[in-house]
């Protein structure tokens, strides 16, 4: 059954997401959804879940003839394709619903990040595939904001290296499969170690 703790997400969450429903960077954000669909391997048919997606502009980068359903926490991105929803109090959808589940740039947002992916696990297919997208703690931005203790204005609750999310993703389900880098701040490709975001592509074990 979903997960409905609403003590995981305050109501100010959606507020603090409303007020930054405009905030975008085109061309990171084409760079990442370019990298997350190739490394997803999204075929033809299959039912792609976006948590996070905005106004589902992943969408652009995978096949024709999907089965797209987004998912968002802020109400101006709702549409016949996006439904409001905290992933922190549950997903709406049956079990073993998606073949492939998208969380680009989201998971260090999340209050109750162990009790989302294990809401994931509970909509995928078996196999399935889940694309975790979240900020390299390495990087040079994020060492520099911490040097100098510039505060967080992005919303993250969470920092995330590649040992944290391999033993989240163990205890949640998954099997990480495959990782890669997003980009370099600005969007010029770069390997992760250098990369703003770090990809993740996990398969359900």
């Amino acid at each position: 059954m979903p997960v409905t703790q609403d003590h995981f997400s305050p109501p100010s969450l959606t507020q603090f997401y409303q007020a930054r429903a405009r905030w975008r960077h085109g061309g990171e954000e084409r760079m990442r959804f370019a990298k997350a669909s190739a490394i997803a391997g999204v075929r033809p048919g299959a039912a792609v879940l976006d948590i996070g997606c905005r106004d589902g502009g992943l969408k652009r980068y995978l096949p024709e003839g999907i089965k797209y359903q987004g998912v968002d926490i802020t109400p101006e991105f709702a549409g016949p394709e996006i439904l409001i929803q905290d992933v922190s109090k549950g997903l709406p959808f049956p079990d073993a619903t998606f073949d492939h589940v998208f969380c680009i740039e989201v998971l260090e947002h999340v209050p109750a990040p162990f009790t989302a992916l294990r809401e994931i696990h509970r909509v995928l297919k078996d196999p399935g595939v889940l694309v975790v997208s979240v900020p390299n703690p390495y990087h040079l931005k994020e060492l520099i904001w911490n040097l100098f203790r510039i505060p967080d204005r992005q919303g993250h609750i969470y920092s995330w290296t590649r040992q944290a999310m391999t033993a989240l993703g163990g205890m949640c389900g998954f099997r990480l499969d495959a990782t890669g880098g997003t980009y370099f701040h600005p969007p010029i490709p770069m390997v992760p170690l250098l990369a703003r975001s770090i990809l993740y592509r996990f398969v359900k074990a």
